[in-house]
């Protein structure tokens, strides 16, 4: 409970900060949340970003809960960001009960590469590593699990963007990696508002590849916050697979 409550008067603080600080003359904030793709998109030096979310998720009529997952992100350089993803789950043990636990820390960077010029998309590159002693035992994964990514991303007129990744990825049960993809297109309806939809997936070396399908909306409430809801399902192979999500990011200004 003690560490619920250092988390929240965290969050509360940082926000209350960036209330205070004038945010009409910073760009509008831009998450790597809700969907899976990563943008090329990097936070500006010395800003802090907190992307949080609460999701609810199902595979064969077995709940689990993320509450909440933290994308913590910190401009270092002018390109890159350091970035810390922590989430707090609750699953079924081997006893059939529900069980809290932190599940392992990731640790990474995201760098650009290049901004979008013409037909060349924005770039960047994600790599990260989870770290299996950084969390409970209950949720302590056998091995170190690494990832990189490239992010892809086109702007086109009407407010409309097409995002790409592609990459690999461990999971921390397996010392075989799969291959990751995901495609993404977000239409701005509003000034403040988007809705996408997205497709994406994993192919492991060693087991069957899976396909899954999302959507979900964004709301800018201000120029340094947001509002998102998003769910999705898993497509291939067919199974009663499906998440749903309801999430809050602020952005601290330097």
């Amino acid at each position: 409970m003690s560490a619920y409550l250092l988390l929240f008067s965290c969050c509360l603080f940082l926000n209350i900060s960036a209330q205070e600080k004038d945010t009409t003359e910073i760009e509008s904030i831009s998450t790597d949340r809700p969907d899976q793709s990563e943008s090329p998109t990097v936070l500006p030096f010395k800003h802090f970003q907190m992307e949080i979310g609460v999701n609810v998720e199902s595979e064969e009529k077995e709940l689990s809960f993320v509450h909440p997952t933290i994308l913590w992100r910190i401009g270092i350089l002018k390109s890159t960001e350091l970035r810390v993803t922590t989430d707090v789950l609750t699953q079924k043990d081997t006893t059939g009960k529900y069980k809290v636990g932190f599940a392992p820390m990731s640790i990474g960077f995201k760098t650009k590469i290049c901004e979008e010029r013409k037909a060349r998309p924005a770039i960047a590159i994600l790599s990260a590593v989870t770290i299996p002693y950084l969390s409970t035992k209950i949720q302590r994964t056998k091995y170190f699990a690494p990832e990189i990514i490239m992010a892809f991303e086109h702007s086109f007129k009407k407010n409309i963007g097409l995002g790409y990744n592609g990459g690999m990825r461990w999971d921390g049960f397996s010392p075989q990696p799969a291959f990751i993809y995901s495609v993404v297109n977000d239409i701005g309806f509003a000034k403040t508002c988007s809705f996408f939809y997205e497709f994406y997936g994993e192919i492991p070396i060693q087991q069957r590849s899976t396909h899954s399908f999302d959507t979900g909306i964004t709301w800018v409430i201000q120029n340094n916050m947001q509002i998102d809801f998003s769910g999705g399902v898993q497509l291939f192979p067919f199974a009663k697979a499906w998440f749903t999500s309801i999430g809050y990011s602020f952005r601290v200004p330097n």
